[in-house]
């Protein structure tokens, strides 16, 4: 009896685990399964075709300093990196060969100035003998001429004592002559050892070598107690310490931009964040050797990174005022490279994947103009649109809400080999 109950029990049980389970097998049926997915609004908006090239950071104006002496490097103040003032010094060179020679020249320019000072002495004592020859012999002429009158003299000693006095101007004149010739040789004697002074002084003063302007230095190419020579630039310098950035482009980037227009520039060594720059210059033509376009890009006032650093300059062109745009990932490509997107659209029984095909246009850095297929506003899905087929019902998620990716929400079935 007892075993009748137990097994009317299992019986009872059984029928209603039964029916259970028929209920939830009823259930599931009747609820459709749906792709979580994300998606955006395409938006109108100006857009253009981006080219992003790696470009070098160099100097506005670079000046190259030379040493105009080859010696030692006796002091190196200029320092890469650091800024100077016009006119200071960068660094010094060894001058002692120049001025060996120097004492010699200065004892001999003593020595020549003694000498022709006694010689010039003499001369004078000369000149002022004869003056004094002069001052006789006009006394005598006019004793002469005195007497003459009086009767006490003949003519013959008036023109005796008249050539006389002649004779003695002459003297003078000889004598001064002398001092002029003595003075000459001396300063010509002089004036030659000076030169020489002089031109050893100009080639000291060449051992100093000063900043042509100012600006900050960019490359030192001496050590101290190295050798400075004239086959490379001592010192370079940027002048004013103004930078740029060159990058060469190809000829497809050149006729699409012009002067006056703006790039991006990150300078990853200073900085990740994308920096205004202008275009400055464009050349007339390419580089002979590179056959790209060598192009400049300041930089906003105020930034001044290292010279030599790598930039990413991105070109912008082809700019369109009013276009339509989706991120490029939401794009797919399907037979015979037919693009295409997938919008949700809402309907009474909820929301549904549909499949537009698109024509596409500008490619971006991060978003693609669409030509034709869709409208502002339309909601485009941007994640989970490579487990979607046309017309499957989906469920719009944001964020971390929900992944297209979740196993429980991603079907196992195909798209027709699409996408």
């Amino acid at each position: 009896m007892k075993s009748k109950r137990i097994l009317a029990a299992a019986l009872a049980g059984a029928l209603v685990f039964g029916m259970g389970c028929g209920k939830a097998d009823e259930t599931e049926e009747e609820t459709p399964s749906s792709t979580a997915v994300e998606v955006i609004e395409a938006e109108a908006g100006a857009m253009s075709a981006e080219y992003a090239l790696t470009g070098k950071v160099a100097a506005v104006s670079e000046v190259q300093v030379f040493p105009l002496l080859a010696g030692q490097v006796l002091t190196l103040s200029a320092k890469e990196g650091g800024t100077v003032k016009k006119g200071e010094t960068l660094f010094t060179v060894d001058t002692s060969t120049v001025t060996s020679t120097m004492g010699a020249l200065q004892q001999s320019y003593a020595s020549t100035k003694e000498a022709t000072n006694r010689a010039i002495a003499s001369a004078q004592v000369g000149v002022q003998q004869a003056q004094h020859g002069v001052e006789q012999a006009q006394t005598a002429l006019d004793n002469a001429r005195a007497l003459l009158e009086i009767g006490a003299a003949a003519e013959q000693d008036v023109v005796s004592a008249e050539r006389a006095l002649q004779q003695a101007q002459g003297s003078v004149a000889q004598a001064q002559a002398g001092v002029a010739q003595a003075q000459a040789q001396q300063t010509a004697s002089l004036s030659q050892i000076q030169a020489s002074m002089d031109q050893i002084n100009s080639q000291a003063k060449l051992g100093t070598v000063t900043a042509p302007c100012a600006g900050t230095v960019t490359k030192v190419n001496l050590v101290r107690g190295g050798m400075a020579s004239s086959a490379q630039p001592a010192v370079v310098l940027a002048e004013d310490g103004k930078v740029e950035v060159n990058v060469s482009v190809a000829e497809d980037v050149y006729t699409n931009i012009k002067e006056g227009e703006n790039a991006g520039v990150v300078i990853s060594s200073v900085s990740d964040e994308m920096l205004q720059g202008t275009i400055a210059a464009l050349p007339a033509a390419a580089n002979a050797q590179t056959n790209l376009y060598d192009v400049s890009v300041t930089l906003p006032a105020g930034v001044n990174p290292p010279i030599g650093a790598f930039a990413m300059v991105t070109f912008y062109t082809n700019r369109r005022s009013n276009a339509i745009h989706v991120p490029t990932e939401a794009i797919l490509t399907g037979e015979n490279d037919e693009q295409y997107v997938f919008v949700v659209d809402t309907y009474a029984e909820g929301d549904t994947a549909v499949r537009v095909p698109v024509k596409t246009g500008l490619v971006g850095n991060t978003d693609t103009e669409i030509t034709s297929g869709l409208s502002a506003g339309d909601r485009v899905v941007v994640k989970g649109q490579s487990y979607l087929s046309d017309g499957e019902p989906v469920r719009v998620v944001t964020g971390e809400a929900g992944t297209a990716s979740d196993g429980a929400d991603a079907p196992a079935a195909d798209n027709g080999g699409e996408g």
